[in-house]
């Protein structure tokens, strides 16, 4: 396959209302377009497509079979940002895992740098590794990760309250090639709604959308928490969640699943028993979030919240504790089913996959 091909099948196509110029966006916001790019700008910046031509290159994702991983660094801005301090210092890591934590920038760029070998392991949600499998990258999720916390919110003083009301209007929203965007897609079509045509989507870098709201540039953004947690205590409006879109679109009562941990499926049949171990790494600092809540709080610092957000800093257990799961199984299954059915029903997905994407390796 070649680079371009395989571009084109993981960057959803920009429409006549949706496409972004980062270069025009740049120029209107106090980030300059190099700070843009450098944050991980929408899913065709340079980072991304690097990181694509990588991909076409083949590069190795066997393993050494040692205990030996390519991780995710801690990333200020996400919600998985506290899992590393948590794993460290409550010696979660065992010792029969040597980890090497690489630094990314959020989402979309996690999702470039596993395909292109960079990581072995990152966050990836279903859709995404349905449409990296139809582009020829087979990928598998192996654990779990996060629950859907991608939230609609406008300025407080915003005429604006349903997302029906938002229609045609300019919106901040992750990199196209993330979870986050892709569920707000599919929370939108299980609606009957069409985000790419219905709104002025400008998908860019999570830090970047975050510019483009506060300055008043967008009436509207899509972020991840803890983003969204610190727009609210600085007194914008959520108006509603992926999940809640969800949940009223396809009558399910469950949490939406986001994301879990991915990576190649050669990896994962050469290094089964690292990635269980990072699998039960992950469960048991999820039980411990969920034991023990007030640790986002104390934890803010690794979330990009400066001490001087005290009202962000005390939403943070009360908004983020759910967003990490305890289980990995039936129902964290049950729910990828039906999204990626979903999917392919309202053509996010051209079909359903020809294998399984996910698995449990207990």
């Amino acid at each position: 396959m070649t680079a371009r091909h395989l571009l084109r099948a993981l960057a959803p196509p920009a429409s006549a209302t949706g496409h972004t110029d980062l270069a025009h966006l740049a120029s209107r916001t106090s980030l300059g377009r190099r700070t843009l790019l450098r944050s991980g700008g929408a899913a065709l910046t340079a980072a991304g497509l690097g990181s694509l031509l990588a991909a076409c290159g083949g590069s190795d994702s066997g393993g050494k079979g040692d205990g030996s991983a390519k991780v995710e660094d801690t990333q200020a801005g996400t919600a998985g940002a506290v899992i590393r301090p948590i794993s460290e210092r409550r010696h979660l890591v065992s010792a029969d895992l040597k980890l090497t934590y690489v630094a990314g920038t959020g989402p979309g760029d996690v999702q470039n740098k596993l395909l292109s070998g960079a990581l072995d392991v990152a966050s990836m949600g279903p859709i995404g590794a349905a449409v990296s499998l139809a582009a020829g990258a087979d990928v598998l999720i192996f654990s779990t990760s996060l629950a859907n916390h991608v939230r609609w919110l406008v300025p407080a003083n915003s005429p604006y309250r349903t997302i029906q009301d938002l229609r045609g209007k300019q919106i901040a929203t992750p990199p196209k090639n993330s979870d986050a965007y892709r569920s707000t897609q599919l929370a939108c079509a299980v609606n009957g709604i069409d985000f790419e045509n219905e709104y002025k989507a400008h998908p860019v870098a999570v830090l970047a959308g975050l510019a483009l709201f506060e300055r008043g540039d967008v009436e509207a953004i899509v972020t991840i928490e803890p983003n969204a947690t610190r727009l609210v205590a600085k007194g914008a409006r959520q108006i509603t969640t992926v999940t809640e879109l969800w949940q009223q679109g396809s009558g399910s009562g469950s949490a939406l699943f986001l994301n879990g941990q991915g990576a190649k499926r050669s990896w994962v049949e050469k290094n089964e028993k690292t990635a269980r171990a990072l699998a039960k790494l992950r469960l048991e600092a999820h039980q411990y979030i969920h034991d023990k809540p007030q640790i986002l709080a104390e934890l803010h610092q690794y979330y990009g919240i400066p001490a001087s957000e005290k009202k962000a800093i005390a939403l943070l257990p009360e908004r983020l504790a759910g967003i990490y799961p305890t289980e990995w199984g039936g129902a964290s299954f049950t729910n990828m089913r039906e999204q990626l059915e979903v999917a392919a029903r309202t053509g996010l997905i051209k079909s359903l996959p020809d294998k399984t994407v996910y698995r449990d390796l207990r």
